[in-house]
């Protein structure tokens, strides 16, 4: 199995003080990239060895045991983990290679960085890392939303554009005015607006106030502070459009149905989680373009080589 995580998973004596994700996260990824079954005995063994419970708590540590099971069977249910994953009442069971699920396996991935913060450093390349991700979000939102079109419209090191380009751009795919006089409402030419993703809905009549979402991808652990990002408003006034475009975050990370409401009301957006993603993308089946997946399995090999493993 993999080392116990870092964060979120403290000494649990009297109370249990292990966030619930976090511990679904861990048994995800050590089915994933070390194992192929894991016993709830195992587990509880392990809180024990590692100190986590107390030798003489073995009720604590099973119940411990039995939230990850509980998470894993919601995050089934919701249809946010793999088919190959198979649950029983005391048995984890992945019978698979990672390499069949390059998206799962990705996501994954981009969450244990959260589990072990000095590992990470070592691995994380939020350029790369970033341009990634953007890219597979690219690829899963028409699965998120049938029969909308989703264009990748922020800066990146193969697509360095400025607002005003990503402005022009928009105008012409939305049927908008344009702001007249852009630098009025941004002062640097240069930036993107916060904006990564754009999903619009094409209607035949090629007319203004169409459906769109604007998107901000997320792959570190920041994702909370970049909730009211993009600025709806703002792009009300970038493009002229004559509707508020709705807004939302693509994160890799499984967010728990709190923070989801949390986000969601603080940032007036809409939430798009592993969960979401990975449902999206059974549901629709989609499958990776061949460049993209190389990338994806060459990015998530090496780092799968030396993830912490007991």
């Amino acid at each position: 199995m993999l080392e116990i995580p870092k964060k979120y998973f403290s000494r649990s004596v009297k109370a249990i003080n292990i966030r619930t994700v976090t511990l679904a996260d861990w048994l995800e990824a050590s089915l994933l990239f070390d194992e192929t079954e894991i016993a709830k005995n195992d587990v509880v063994d392990v809180l024990i060895e590692e100190q986590i419970c107390d030798g003489g708590a073995q009720d604590l540590a099973n119940e411990i045991a039995d939230r990850g099971w509980a998470e894993i069977r919601l995050r089934q249910s919701w249809g946010g983990v793999s088919p190959n994953l198979s649950i029983s009442a005391n048995r984890l069971t992945f019978d698979a290679d990672w390499r069949e699920d390059p998206i799962r396996a990705f996501l994954v991935m981009l969450s244990v960085f959260q589990l072990y913060p000095n590992w990470a450093e070592a691995h994380q390349d939020f350029s790369v890392q970033g341009e990634l991700f953007e890219r597979v979000a690219e690829e899963i939102c028409p699965g998120l939303l049938p029969g909308w079109t989703t264009v990748r419209a922020g800066w990146s090191p193969d697509n360095t554009v400025n607002i005003e380009m990503i402005v022009a751009d928009l105008c012409e795919r939305l049927n908008t005015l344009g702001s007249l006089r852009l630098d009025n409402w941004t002062s640097d030419a240069a930036n993107d607006g916060g904006l990564d993703l754009v999903c619009y809905r094409e209607f035949a009549d090629a007319r203004e106030a169409t459906p769109t979402y604007f998107l901000q991808c997320a792959s570190g652990t920041n994702w909370r502070s970049k909730i009211h990002t993009p600025s709806a408003t703002a792009w009300m006034k970038y493009l002229d459009a004559a509707v508020q475009p709705s807004t939302g975050i693509v994160a890799p990370f499984v967010i728990s149905t709190e923070e989801i409401r949390h986000a969601g009301l603080s940032g007036q957006i809409i939430v798009f989680d592993r969960i979401r993603l990975l449902h999206a993308a059974y549901e629709n089946q989609i499958s990776l373009s061949t460049p993209l997946r190389q990338d994806v399995i060459a990015w998530v090999d090496q780092r799968a080589q030396d993830i912490p493993t007991i």
